[in-house]
């Protein structure tokens, strides 16, 4: 015959943790927070208050007193209220600067690249876009004599 012990809300019974809102609800550590959200609206008359340090952490009114002095994630609370007490930070280097000859705002030794002369020097074939088809045709009969002149074409 087994021996029927009492559940502690909360606690691990294995591998699973206890729901504070109803010990009969089992579920794994990392659906806790989402079964609290759910399992609250169940039970609103209970009296539940969440633990300031660790969400998951849902204790009675009475219990959360002594649960707030040995909460186990209090110690993040700690170090936050008390700077002074964690390990100095080392001092960052301020003001770092290269000193360089490199001058980004003169104007550049070369001309820009124009597109448009590229294509005219070396006889590329445009296509143009955009225009309307009167436009095209004097556009092709431009490109025409001027390969034309040039024995390109």
């Amino acid at each position: 015959m087994s021996k029927i012990s009492k559940v502690v809300p909360g606690s691990m019974v294995d591998g699973y943790v206890v729901c504070p809102f109803d010990s009969v609800h089992r579920l794994l550590p990392s659906r806790l927070t989402v079964h609290l959200i759910r399992c609250a609206r169940n039970f609103p008359s209970a009296k539940m208050v969440r633990c300031p340090f660790n969400n998951t952490h849902v204790h009675s009114v009475a219990d959360m007193t002594t649960h707030v002095g040995t909460c186990p994630n209090r110690s993040t609370m700690v170090h936050f209220m008390n700077p002074e007490q964690l390990p100095p930070m080392e001092p960052r280097a301020s003001n770092f600067c290269i000193e360089s000859t490199e001058d980004w705002d003169a104007e550049p030794p070369a001309p820009t690249y124009n597109p448009q002369t590229h294509c005219e020097k070396n006889f590329i074939i445009i296509n143009p876009q955009g225009n309307g088809p009167a436009a095209r045709r004097e556009f092709r009969a431009r490109e025409r004599i001027r390969f034309m002149e040039n024995d390109k074409f």
